[in-house]
């Protein structure tokens, strides 16, 4: 099991210079997208509401636009 690690959302997007272009919240689960320019990458993040990261996964151009045009 992989470990939990303690992250600030708000330093994350500078420390890997990718920026944030979708986040939804459902009750203690948040999900963001981010985009890094320089890898044309995009990389989805599940954190709790303790900022807990539960997952970061490299996702593709098609999975991401799904992921932000699925209506909650």
């Amino acid at each position: 099991m992989k470990k939990l690690r303690q992250i600030k959302l708000g330093l994350y997007n500078l420390k890997t210079k990718a920026r944030k272009i979708f986040r939804r919240g459902y009750e203690d689960l948040t999900m963001l997208i981010y985009y890094h320019d320089l890898k044309q990458q995009f990389q989805l993040l599940i954190v709790n509401t303790n900022n807990l990261l539960l997952l970061k996964r490299e996702i593709t151009r098609a999975e991401a636009f799904r992921i932000m045009n699925t209506r909650a």
